[in-house]
């Protein structure tokens, strides 16, 4: 394959959770800097992007964790243009371990967009020119979930200045914070806290997600994350809608996949017993 970027990473501690894996939001942190130095490595660079008046927004993530990293490691990111769409483009990632053990794929739908008006633009022939190797331009389809419960899980949040990026926008790893957060949140409400968890010897991880980025939210913006659940046969699907309490505007959309492993083996588990039970109000109708 053609075209393909490399790039390599060490795990920082500040990057790990309290059980020692990294944060599901920093692989999407890691995924945006690879593209960056991908798209600079091939001759576009921030002063490209500037004299061009345009910017690459991302529009959707998904993702699949085979295997949480942990302290210490490095981890090798390789990425790829797969497609380009008229104003939008599809990057493919895999993240290694140096054993060559695959941890992470990932796919981004980025969209080039006029940084002035914010509007489309075509993607420059250029650059279609530059990422060789790709395959046909592949459909996009729509985020979808199952209907929400009649009363489901509600949590706030309040923009700050540290969430945002060099757009003014909240950066796109900062929503997955927010949607975890939010799901932990409705879990604990449902009376299952996360110190629960710990002592059944079992907590859900992040195995898959899907999040579409509708509207950009701002500083001091207020948003509101709606929650509920659907249960798999091996752990537990959350969907949710982040929405800006102003004007209703959806801003993401995100359907998430948890698996459920012992805390600090990361051996699987079961559902912890009554858990399924408590969330019942807050399954998809």
């Amino acid at each position: 394959m053609s075209g393909v970027y490399t790039a390599r990473v060490n795990v920082r501690h500040h990057e790990l959770d309290a059980f020692g894996r990294v944060h599901p939001g920093v692989y999407l942190r890691y995924l945006a800097h690879t593209a960056v130095e991908a798209s600079t490595a091939a001759g576009f660079d921030a002063a490209w992007y500037e004299a061009a008046g345009a910017v690459w927004l991302v529009r959707r993530s998904t993702f699949t964790v085979l295997r949480p990293a942990t302290a210490g490691e490095e981890l090798e990111i390789r990425t790829w243009v797969e497609d380009f769409r008229r104003v939008r483009s599809h990057r493919r990632y895999e993240v290694r371990g140096l054993d060559g053990t695959l941890r992470l794929a990932a796919r981004t739908d980025w969209v080039y967009v006029d940084r002035a008006s914010g509007r489309p633009r075509r993607v420059p022939g250029e650059m279609e020119e530059a990422f060789g190797g790709m395959s046909a331009p592949q459909e996009r389809d729509g985020w979808h979930a199952s209907p929400p419960p009649a009363q489901p899980a509600r949590a706030t949040h309040q923009v700050r200045v540290y969430e945002l990026d060099a757009l003014g926008h909240v950066n796109n790893a900062v929503y997955l914070d927010l949607v975890v957060q939010a799901a932990l949140d409705a879990i604990e409400h449902a009376g299952w806290p996360l110190a629960r968890l710990v002592a059944e010897e079992t907590v859900p991880v992040l195995a898959d997600g899907d999040l579409e980025y509708r509207d950009p939210a701002r500083y001091g913006d207020r948003l509101e994350t709606i929650t509920w659940f659907a249960p798999p046969g091996d752990g537990l699907e959350v969907h949710q809608r982040i929405v800006r309490n102003d004007d209703g505007r959806a801003v993401v959309r995100a359907s998430t996949r948890w698996r459920w492993v012992h805390p600090l083996s990361g051996a699987a588990a079961d559902v912890p017993e009554g858990l399924l039970a408590a969330l019942e109000s807050l399954l998809a109708a």
